[in-house]
């Protein structure tokens, strides 16, 4: 056994399964080990930018030559020339991603695209670049450079500036072997679709705010993959053809789009439409929509094929709708909403046996007799059957600013033990919900959910309650305490109109201020925060080998942490 432990082959399927922190521990056992896991340290590597104070940390040239053949995904925020032989030598690249938000007065854009266009050329193992949020123009060559890259697959950009022929450039590289194209607020200048042009690879297309293609035009773009899966298309200006999308659908040139994450402007009845043109639909997001009684009437046909559902911020969406698609959708993975109440929970068992999400405010606006502990304790034990979520989000964001319906309650009395069967769940949010206890309870249910929740990576809620430190109302040991002792990341919610920071690094907490210091003096380091901005659920499946988890809805995440 000791001798199988030491064979290159067996080493090397543990360590692809570790962390680094694993790694560095397993790197200390003996020679053999240091020698075959330390390359897994490099799988992947940020370089940062010399002006914000890392260049003092980063690896010294040599080093980062010797293990530029190990690096698999390169995040790339400055492309300083004198390290252009490194960038150069990472021949085995999976993953490049070019960040650079800024360009020193000194530096020539064309010659860091350049720069660029020679790190990539001709890879032969490159899948997948993202272009993120580069603030100047791109050149012909760096797309021309990105098409003769045979194995490229996934292409990001964002907020990225193409001209005419740069825009026909970038269209004809994505006509290639794109399997997944993601185009997030680029400006193009009118560009045309000539007839021959069919993006016969694509799978998933993600066309968000796109300026200077109109929406009919971009209509056309994806009516021009014919073995789209996916579609999430996204934009809050003009006026959607609904027709030419519904004639899409219907008409055999998609015949594979089962997938729909529509936020734009949609009434009812254009829903309604969309549905009833879609021959089977498995994944729906339409939040901040008119989602109503008729879209959910057109909706029902597409019961038995559907896994996931985002109807967050649709004022029309009801609980009783809500409660019929967990009832009725028995292939339902994923579901996000704003509104259930118990008095419809309780009516029927849910037929979603396998959800892995479940994002609803849950609220018990009608509850009139002395027992509200049964009634809380009802639906943990409705929850609780869920025993594959591994996201669970039981308060929406109207209910942690408004409160306009009594949302659950969190804690061990109310009956938060039922959810001892969720041993898969590796995120909870109960956003301010336990503000509304006393910080004991709140405490204790923390405890609870770190003693049980063994898979728990992320716990969401208002940070005050995760600081129960204050006077008479201390509580040993911090909630913060337990959750950094445990490796589980706490999220903060930020209710909506609230300010994160006034910009002197100052904490808006409703009518006071507290200062970052405050916290900095408890020994908690600001940049282990995560802050969440939810649309909506997660996309648990991916089609493509070497494609991103795909999101089913916008989910930006601000944090320090890498």
């Amino acid at each position: 056994m000791d001798k199988a432990l030491t064979l290159p082959e067996i080493l090397a399927c543990i360590g692809n399964m570790l962390d680094n922190h694993n790694v560095i521990s397993c790197m200390q056992v003996c020679k053999s080990w240091r020698s075959e896991l330390e390359p897994l340290l490099w799988r992947s590597f940020t370089f940062n930018k010399s002006d914000l104070g890392y260049a003092e940390l980063r690896p010294k040239l040599p080093l980062l030559q010797k293990n530029a053949q190990h690096i698999r995904q390169l995040v790339i925020k400055q492309m300083d020339p004198t390290f252009q032989s490194f960038f150069t030598q990472c021949k085995q690249l999976e993953e490049v991603r070019f960040v650079a938000q800024e360009v020193d007065e000194d530096d020539d854009v064309d010659q860091i695209w350049d720069r660029f266009s020679d790190m990539i050329n001709n890879h032969g193992r490159l899948r997948k670049i993202v272009i993120d949020s580069v603030p100047w123009p791109m050149t012909n060559k760096v797309l021309e450079t990105m098409e003769r890259c045979p194995k490229l697959i996934v292409l990001e950009t964002k907020e990225v500036e193409l001209d005419v022929t740069q825009a026909q450039l970038y269209l004809k590289l994505c006509s290639k072997n794109l399997k997944r194209l993601s185009t997030y607020a680029d400006d193009y200048d009118h560009p045309e679709f000539p007839d021959d042009l069919v993006f016969q690879e694509m799978r998933y297309l993600d066309i968000c705010h796109a300026d200077g293609i109109s929406m009919d035009k971009q209509l056309t773009w994806v009516s021009r993959c014919p073995n789209l899966i996916s579609l999430h298309w996204e934009s809050w200006g003009g006026q959607v053809d609904v027709a030419k999308l519904s004639a899409i659908l219907s008409g055999g040139a998609c015949p594979n789009l089962t997938a729909l994450h529509l936020i734009v402007n949609l009434s009812d009845e254009e829903i309604t439409q969309i549905l009833e043109a879609a021959p089977r639909i498995e994944k729906l997001s339409l939040p901040r929509t008119e989602f109503g009684v008729r879209s959910m009437a057109a909706l029902r046909r597409h019961f038995p094929t559907l896994r996931d559902i985002n109807l967050q911020f649709c004022s029309k969406v009801t609980s009783p709708m809500v409660q019929e698609i967990l009832r009725s959708c028995a292939n339902l993975q994923s579901i996000s909403a704003e509104a259930l109440n118990r008095s419809d929970i309780i009516l029927q068992p849910w037929a979603c046996r396998g959800l892995q999400m479940f994002d609803v405010g849950i609220g018990f606006d009608d509850e009139n007799d002395d027992s509200p502990m049964t009634h809380y304790r009802d639906v943990y034990q409705r929850l609780g059957q869920l025993t594959e979520l591994n996201y669970l989000s039981i308060c929406s964001e109207d209910q942690s600013d408004t409160y306009s319906r009594d949302p659950i309650m969190v804690s061990l009395e109310a009956g938060l033990d039922e959810l001892a069967t969720l041993t898969k769940l590796t995120f909870f949010s109960c956003k301010t919900l336990l503000e509304n206890n006393d910080l004991r309870k709140a405490f204790e249910a923390v405890e609870w959910m770190v003693e049980h929740w063994k898979k728990l990576e992320t716990f969401e809620a208002s940070r005050n309650v995760m600081f129960m430190g204050a006077g008479d109302n201390m509580v040993e040991p911090y909630a913060m305490d337990l959750l950094m002792d445990h490796g589980i990341k706490f999220a903060e919610f930020i209710s909506p109109g609230r300010e994160l920071d006034d910009g002197d690094g100052d904490f808006y907490e409703g009518d006071e201020w507290t200062d970052q210091e405050d916290y900095d003096d408890h020994g908690y380091d600001m940049d282990d925060f995560e802050t969440y901005e939810h649309y909506g659920p997660i996309d648990f499946s991916s089609d493509d080998e070497y494609a991103d988890q795909y999101t089913q809805h916008m989910h930006f995440a601000y944090t320090g942490l890498e």
